[in-house]
């Protein structure tokens, strides 16, 4: 049983705070994506792969697939090739080199350039073959990214409402969930746009992941939240909140903390082929870690206070106390006629006034144990 001790932390008491910041954040990251746009890569625009096979393996660790890549872009960097080459090693000794190009005799073009730089420079590596991506097929990629990602919010924000719906208010539930989820995905784009990094098929995975692990984190706190809202009666909305946030505060970072340190390792000892994915996953589960725990759940607080204003003092709002005979959360003026559960239920008096995160410490509740008979021998 948990203890009725007041949480050491205020933080629903700073939701403007946490709020205006991610707006800052998310209004910079729109910046970036309208002052430097994004850079798409061959998955999306097309352009030509180019497969070559050396003799021998020539590099047996990640480091010397890195160091391999790097001789190779400092080769073909002399060939005024149409855009920067993506450099890839696999096995140790395929290469596999990305180029951006519009037409495919452009393509064969520059092929007889690489094959002679790359002959030069490495002896006996041959082309094993040439690939020619058009536009439309990056055009229906970029359609269904869309497509995926818009359907993918909505199923999100769907599911969340209907989890909720059990607590008459839904509609608060998801609509925290969802801005903290578009905070991420924004951020998220508004780095690779200020970084220049390549937005290719694995960007998309990687945004769908950062989706996913926000979501969940939010999930768990939202649950704690229901929990609270059952169990603890007489407690003011912005009370339960906050204990809740802070009961899941311990979760949320060692989660993201564990995460993270594996990606670190991926961006240090990792090829440069995985570490732009690296980058990406890393700025994401630490966006989503602070929506879901700065964002999502004190959203939902602002979100209830604007709507007991809207509707007025004594009209009926979603979220303020648990109501035991119907599961309901009612708004602070609404006068109901309480059942047998609320009378015996212990309440917290209100003061009069506008509604402000108090914090009272209370004395921890130890439940009565019956006395252990004693067993004969």
């Amino acid at each position: 049983m948990t203890s009725l001790s007041p949480a050491p932390y205020d933080i629903v008491g700073k939701s403007r705070f946490w709020l205006g910041l991610g707006l800052a954040v998310m209004l910079l990251a729109l910046a970036g994506l309208i002052v430097r746009g994004l850079n798409l890569g061959l998955d999306f625009t097309g352009g030509a792969v180019y497969r070559y096979v050396f003799p021998r393996k020539v590099a047996e660790t990640i480091r010397e697939e890195a160091q391999v890549s790097d001789q190779v872009r400092r080769v073909v960097r002399g060939l005024d090739l149409p855009s920067e080459p993506v450099i890839q090693l696999a096995e140790g000794k395929w290469l596999l080199i990305r180029v951006r190009v519009l037409t495919q005799e452009e393509g064969s073009r520059y092929a007889a350039a690489l094959d002679k730089s790359l002959e030069e420079a490495f002896p006996g590596i041959r082309r094993e073959g040439l690939e020619f991506i058009g536009s439309v097929v990056g055009g229906e990629l970029t359609t269904a990214a869309w497509i995926g990602s818009i359907v993918g919010l909505s199923l999100v924000s769907a599911w969340i409402w209907l989890r909720y719906q059990i607590l008459g208010a839904g509609w608060l539930f998801a609509a925290g969930a969802l801005f903290a989820l578009s905070h991420d995905i924004l951020v998220l784009i508004g780095f690779t746009a200020w970084s220049g990094l390549e937005v290719n098929s694995s960007f998309i995975a990687a945004l769908l992941t950062v989706a996913g692990y926000s979501v969940q984190d939010t999930v768990v706190i939202y649950d704690r939240i229901r929990e609270n809202l059952k169990v603890r009666k007489g407690w003011a909305l912005d009370r339960i909140i906050n204990f809740s946030l802070v009961e899941t505060l311990p979760r949320s970072i060692n989660t993201s903390l564990t995460t993270a340190l594996t990606l670190w390792a991926v961006i240090l000892l990792g090829g440069l082929a995985v570490k732009s994915l690296a980058w990406t996953l890393l700025i994401g589960i630490a966006a989503g870690t602070y929506s879901s725990v700065f964002i999502a759940a004190p959203l939902v607080l602002v979100l209830q206070r604007w709507w007991e204003r809207r509707r007025g003092e004594g009209a009926e709002a979603p979220v303020r106390r648990v109501s035991v005979a119907t599961g309901i959360l009612r708004g602070p003026g609404v006068t109901t006629s309480p059942s047998q559960s609320e009378v015996e239920a212990p309440k917290t008096p209100t003061p009069a006034g506008p509604s402000r995160p108090i914090l009272r410490r209370t004395e921890p509740v130890t439940p009565h144990r019956k006395p252990r008979k004693k067993r004969k021998r």
